[in-house]
């Protein structure tokens, strides 16, 4: 075994230790994404084609119901589809709003869906800027 060693030689050595390393740096430019663009991410969960519809259908999650039947809601009170669940996908942020109506404080994420370049608009109720009323202990 020893007498097979001795008979590498250096030079063969640094090309086998040299092509080792390219491959290293090839696997890791493999492993990046295929878009730097840092704004570009991949995203999922309901998403609607309007931000009006977005906050109706926060507004009827935060009245108790559920997202299939919010989002159905919606749709048939507006007359075409405009809510629904998407898979992972990717799409660009484009922006936040932050949106009080009828008592209600809702952020709203808008996105910018690739490759069709569509804008949909996502979102979360934080609270609600009516008071609770009188507490029974008051009364």
């Amino acid at each position: 075994m020893r007498d097979r060693l001795a008979s590498v030689s250096p030079d063969k050595c640094r090309r086998v230790s040299r092509h080792v390393g390219l491959a290293a740096v090839a696997a890791l430019c493999l492993m990046l994404p295929a878009s730097a663009d840092p704004g570009v991410e991949r995203v999922r969960g309901f998403f609607c084609n309007g931000k009006s519809d977005q906050i109706a259908f926060l507004a009827l999650q935060a009245k108790g119901e559920n997202e299939e039947m919010a989002a159905n809601a919606v749709n048939k009170s507006i007359g075409k589809f405009s809510c629904a669940y998407y898979i992972p996908t990717t799409a660009v942020h484009i922006g936040e709003q932050t949106v009080i109506d009828q008592g209600l404080v809702f952020k709203l994420q808008s996105y910018r869906f690739l490759p069709e370049k569509v804008e949909r608009w996502s979102g979360a109720v934080f609270g609600s800027m009516q008071g609770a009323g009188p507490s029974k202990a008051d009364i």
